[in-house]
């Protein structure tokens, strides 16, 4: 892993404009529970980058891989003790910074790798990439393309393999909602196990399930709506939005969802490698050739939360979170 911002500038502006992919991680500090750290989207941001290189490497063996180390800025992300906010602004201010700076430096390809779902934060991302792509640089955001298909949801027995440590109904019950476990869970606890060992507290194994969580009504009868008038696809996203409401509406608020203390290294490797495979193909048409790349899911949020200034849901017992920074 080259750090390109750490390399003498005369040698960051040749590798840039080599065309060797540069990956730009984007992620919040953010907190993940009592268990996972503030930099966990981070740290399974650069596993990702390493395997998605990796499978790369095997048809471009001429790219190696260039990282811009952690922009730590991001949209939404979950409260807690040292989660850091910023306004939708700020960082898609941020995001165009960077994606300016790359284009001043050379460079051709360039990779955002993200670990955080917030649809705002996805946003801000799409616009550098459309930057980019706007400008000659062939560009994606590979991430988006998991956060479709936990809305969708089409297949889960897919992911199976994951659950066979544990007794069956209850690996029926979690696999039948393994989209919804979206933040520190059963999922995002065993990521950070085979990619980040160190930083998981071995308290996850005595953590209890996160309470179920009913969706929020208004969102839900708004999905409901959509559906009924053929919008299948807003349906969907409104549903999940629905969800993420109930979830962020819970108290006492836990911050994670599902089941971390069933997580396990073997599962998160197992993931790993299914988000790999569904990054693969993508990402070669989209370096390589003229593809458009994955649009990121709920482009209505922007427009609903008038750029992200309202919508935010307080947690009791945190500091307030003044609204411009919301």
């Amino acid at each position: 892993m080259i750090s390109l911002l750490e390399l003498p500038h005369r040698d960051a502006r040749e590798l840039a404009r080599s065309g060797a992919p540069i990956t730009v991680f984007v992620n919040p500090v953010e907190f993940h529970g009592p268990h996972l750290s503030l930099h966990n989207d981070a740290l399974v941001s650069q596993g990702l980058a390493r395997e998605l290189h990796a499978q790369l490497s095997i048809k471009h063996p001429e790219w190696p891989l260039v990282v811009v180390n952690d922009v730590e800025i991001g949209m939404d992300p979950t409260p807690g003790a040292g989660t850091r906010h910023y306004p939708f602004a700020m960082v898609k201010s941020v995001v165009l910074e960077t994606c300016r700076a790359l284009m001043e430096l050379g460079a051709r390809r360039v990779i955002f790798q993200t670990f955080h779902g917030a649809p705002m934060h996805n946003m801000a991302l799409d616009a550098g990439v459309k930057f980019l792509l706007e400008r000659g640089v062939r560009a994606i955001s590979p991430f988006n393309v998991i956060l479709k298909e936990m809305v969708e949801f089409q297949n889960p027995a897919e992911y199976a393999p994951a659950f066979s440590h544990i007794p069956s109904a209850t690996a029926d019950r979690m696999l039948a909602s393994l989209n919804l476990d979206f933040h520190a869970g059963f999922f995002e606890t065993s990521m950070a196990l085979h990619h980040a060992p160190l930083s998981v507290s071995t308290t996850h194994r005595e953590l209890p399930d996160c309470p179920p969580f009913p969706p929020e009504s208004s969102m839900l009868m708004a999905g409901q709506a959509a559906r009924l008038v053929g919008r299948h696809g807003l349906a969907r996203e409104l549903e999940f939005a629905a969800y993420g409401m109930g979830w962020r509406a819970l108290r006492p608020f836990p911050g994670y969802t599902g089941a971390p203390s069933l997580a396990t290294s073997e599962a998160g490797a197992f993931f790993s490698r299914v988000i790999t495979q569904r990054y693969l193909p993508v990402v070669e048409e989209v370096l390589c050739g003229s593809a458009q790349p994955p649009e990121p899911i709920m482009g209505w949020i922007e427009r609903l939360s008038l750029g992200g200034r309202v919508g935010a849901l307080p947690i009791p017992g945190l500091p307030e979170i003044p609204l411009s920074l919301r």
